[in-house]
């Protein structure tokens, strides 16, 4: 898909829109036509959703992983939704393949809580998502035993000022990891 100038609205809203169609090279060329290609990728729409949340939202894979290799930040929308959120009640069949990537982006989404108290997994559960449900506490397992020396590069770089970070020490065999641990407001 090729955008064009005289296309309603800005670059940032093209560029959701292609991430909405799984459309890499639309992406692309919307970032190719923004002045401040940060602020295209970034930018969210009248509900605070970027063009993360409308890819992960569709579960579209190309577009997810395109974005994070393009460095898209991981926001909380309007709802206080991450990008984590709506994979989890996307319903596609591909989403829970992306968990991994979305936890690695920003783990702090595991356990952030939405306006409604839901976390990734609980509107995983309230969708019916069996898949998404495993591919979570999955990934909360990983994360919880892991080397956090891997994720802690992305962990605070784009936290809300609503949230507080705590500290717990978590014990394994042979070792002792301390952590950040985050909670919502």
């Amino acid at each position: 898909m090729r955008y064009i100038p005289h296309k309603r609205g800005k670059p940032s809203r093209w560029v959701r829109e292609a991430a909405g169609n799984d459309d890499v090279e639309g992406i692309d060329a919307a970032l190719d036509a923004a002045s401040n290609k940060d602020e295209a990728l970034n930018k969210g729409d009248i509900m605070g959703r970027t063009a993360l949340h409308w890819a992960a939202g569709r579960g579209r894979v190309d577009a997810v992983r395109h974005l994070l290799a393009l460095g898209a930040r991981v926001k909380i929308s309007g709802m206080h939704h991450t990008p984590l959120h709506d994979l989890a009640e996307s319903g596609a069949a591909a989403a829970p393949t992306l968990v991994q990537e979305l936890v690695e982006a920003a783990p702090w989404q595991l356990t952030y809580k939405d306006n409604t108290g839901a976390m990734p997994v609980d509107r995983a559960k309230s969708a019916g998502q069996r898949q998404m449900v495993r591919a979570l506490e999955s990934a909360a397992m990983m994360v919880t035993g892991a080397e956090r020396a891997m994720m802690s590069r992305h962990t605070h770089s784009f936290l809300p000022s609503c949230l507080s970070v705590a500290t717990i020490s978590l014990d394994s065999p042979g070792s002792s990891v301390t952590r950040p641990l985050l909670e919502g407001a």
